[in-house]
């Protein structure tokens, strides 16, 4: 029974690390992991084929098993990019011999600590994070000072040449720009603040909803894109900020509905009702048309993990996937850096802001490439190659009060 108990208790502490472990054989078969491993290769059972592609992906890391097996002796490895199947990650990596009671090697520990959730500040900057906190804030202020007087002069000159339409044209221009600059400035002022977060009980459907209503696709989504719901009725409430969570999906939600809507016309959107219903699809065994379709889908995760109290946590997962174009690896690895935007119109703020809002509810928010259409290996579903590969956006939060 103690026995039992402390493997239990050591299954536990290596679950709630944020570090991804991976113990493995002489002959490299997989022995052990915890969540922090499925969550990083993406799988929810890591076994050797999916570990052979992750070494021919990577050969330094292949090298350093095979090194330390030989040696016996413990290698790190810095900071370098590990290809993975959808995208590419910056991680730190150590490789130590796993020794029995005899002193007997039975494999190797892999221990890779993923450095792409800490480099959401400008490179450069992160020795003092505070100062440019500070600086962002202040030069924020600064900025937003003059802009009332910016505005009140074009209304101004508006007012004074009511019947010249470019003196119209002229300081509607000015005053769109001062609408700009003015948002900008919030939302750098909101990612350089702290966050002053409510915590009550919440249903994460009704904040998904709430997300798409606001977003304008729910009941009824835009014209050419179907909407799918993937909900577990059965998840428990979680704790946090209502208000915070609903921008933070909204601002995933948009970001997937403008994905879809860059895509160019399909000739077969006319061959294919736009929206189909449960039971239509039921009945006739048809599908929603892959190539404008945004996904909401939540689940349980799987594995439980401790806080910072020593408790016992289990998390649930809300993906939303597009069937847009998809991000490059190397955008990927910019995505939630501060002020890089693949829009034109775009600010680079809102992920940015989002993670921090999912950060202090104690989950995690990332992406990988590869949405609707294809499956988690990145393969296309239904054995038909995937024209768009899409994207594909995770949130984690804890369920129940902290």
């Amino acid at each position: 029974m103690a026995l039992r108990e402390s493997n239990e208790l050591w299954r536990e502490i290596v679950d709630s690390l944020n570090d991804a472990v991976v113990v493995v054989s002489p002959d490299l078969d997989v022995l052990a992991v915890n969540a922090a491993a499925e969550t990083l290769l993406g799988a929810s059972h890591i076994r050797r084929p999916l570990l052979d592609r992750l070494f021919r992906r990577n050969q330094w890391l292949a090298t350093m098993v095979s090194k330390s097996l030989a040696s016996g002796q413990s290698l790190n490895y810095p900071e370098t990019p590990l290809r993975l199947a959808q995208r590419e990650a910056i991680v730190r990596a150590e490789v130590s011999p796993l020794m029995n009671a005899r002193g007997d090697n039975e494999g190797v520990v892999i221990l890779l600590q993923d450095l792409s959730y800490q480099q959401g500040a400008e490179p450069g900057f992160r020795a003092d994070p505070d100062a440019l906190r500070l600086s962002s804030a202040g030069l924020a202020h600064e900025v937003k000072n003059p802009l009332t007087g910016i505005k009140g002069a074009a209304e101004l000159m508006a007012a004074m040449f009511p019947a010249d339409p470019r003196a119209r044209q002229y300081c509607s221009l000015i005053l769109d720009g001062v609408k700009r600059i003015a948002s900008l400035v919030e939302q750098v002022l909101a990612v350089s603040g702290p966050l002053r977060l409510k915590c009550e009980p919440l249903n994460i459907h009704q904040v998904l909803h709430q997300a798409l209503r606001m977003a304008g696709a729910h009941p009824d989504p835009p014209e050419g894109v179907a909407i799918e719901q993937l909900f577990d009725p059965s998840l428990p409430e979680v704790s946090g900020d209502a208000a915070a969570l609903e921008r933070v999906f909204l601002n995933l939600i948009r970001n997937g509905l403008e994905a879809i809507g860059a895509l160019p016309k399909s000739t077969h959107e006319n061959e294919v009702t736009n929206r189909i219903s449960d039971d239509a699809a039921s009945k006739t065994g048809s599908a929603a048309p892959q190539w404008r379709k945004l996904r909401l889908k939540t689940a349980l995760e799987p594995q439980l993990r401790m806080n910072v109290q020593g408790r016992r946590r289990q998390f649930l997962r809300v993906e939303v996937s597009d069937s847009g174009k998809g991000m490059t690896p190397e955008e990927l690895q910019q995505l939630f850096t501060p002020f890089f935007t693949t829009k034109a119109s775009g600010t680079g703020l809102g992920l940015v802001l989002s993670r921090q809002v999912v950060s202090q509810h104690g989950g995690k928010l990332w992406a990988q490439i590869g949405g609707i259409g294809q499956d988690t290996n990145g393969a296309s579903s239904q054995g038909e190659q995937s024209l768009f590969r899409g994207m594909t956006f995770c949130v984690t939060l804890p369920i129940g009060p902290d």
